[in-house]
């Protein structure tokens, strides 16, 4: 049975018994927990980060908010019907994307940063857990959440947000067939391509989609391009500044340099006997004749 990821704000034992909307909305740090964990779960997860009600800001995230986000791109049986896990979020001044998971089995900290990126988010620490294993569909729905009820975040929009949620869960579907950080890794790829060529045209994106997967030997189906195409068409209408998140593009990108670069020799030396074979074929062909 798939378990989920969803975020909500971690609170003390005192607390728990009852709904949580903002409390210490001032405090730099922000804890979500999952609103359907058990009270003690709540106080493991409490002393997991290190945090108490006077330390932190705090918020519940539910189900349903889960669904407002990521009903449209992940399967019911997918999504589950509870609140599990939850996240630390603490924005700061410098240091860039720092992103811990523990207890995520479907998604990695590699595609949250990648999705945070999309977010707008430049510097902050961000620790995402459960207390026991989860599958992590929706990380961001909770992080980006808490980020909002910290001192130093801000509101995001709408759209924003949306983008952000789905792109984990595109990324981490692709995860299943190619390996988790090779997909972070192919998503930031066409990604940074994406936000500096700012195509006009839903073809101009496809056509970035399809030359970027074609240099690694991966077999993606359609409905895996597709998939692709249709989320870089949404965090294209984002028009993000690429001077502003090339440098974060770039970072995520040499994290995986040594896995991508060898898939994409593999790829390479996969089009090269391709093509040597169908020089051979033709010359045999041609002899038939």
């Amino acid at each position: 049975m798939n378990k989920k990821l969803v975020l909500g704000v971690m609170l003390t034992a005192s607390l728990f018994a009852t709904p949580i909307s903002n409390v210490y909305a001032d405090s730099y740090k922000s804890v979500t927990i999952g609103y359907d964990l058990t009270n003690q779960q709540k106080e493991d997860m409490l002393k997991y980060f290190g945090v108490d009600k006077n330390s932190a800001s705090v918020v519940e995230v539910t189900s349903s908010e889960e669904k407002k986000y990521l009903g449209g791109t992940v399967s019911k049986g997918q999504l589950g019907n509870k609140a599990i896990s939850c996240s630390y979020i603490e924005p700061t001044t410098t240091g860039g994307l720092v992103v811990n998971t523990h207890n995520v089995t479907w998604v990695n900290a590699s595609m949250i940063k990648n999705a945070l990126i999309t977010a707008g988010i430049e510097n902050a620490d961000v620790k995402v857990s459960a207390p026991f294993s989860v599958s992590g569909t929706a990380a961001m729905t909770g992080i980006l959440k808490g980020f909002e009820n910290s001192k130093d975040g801000k509101k995001l929009d709408e759209s924003t947000k949306k983008t952000a949620n789905e792109e984990v869960a595109v990324t981490g579907k692709l995860g299943e067939k190619i390996g988790q950080d090779k997909a972070a890794g192919l998503i930031n790829e066409v990604k940074n391509e994406v936000i500096k060529d700012k195509p006009k045209t839903e073809e101009g994106i496809t056509k970035i989609v399809n030359n970027v997967t074609n240099n690694y030997n991966y077999t993606l189906s359609k409905d895996d391009v597709n998939g692709i195409v249709g989320l870089m068409t949404n965090v294209n209408k984002l028009n993000l500044d690429y001077s502003k998140v090339k440098g974060q593009l770039e970072g995520v990108a040499n994290t995986m340099k040594n896995t991508l670069d060898s898939d994409k020799a593999k790829g390479w030396f996969a089009s090269i006997c391709a093509s040597i074979g169908n020089f051979f074929k033709g010359i045999s062909d041609s002899l038939k004749s």
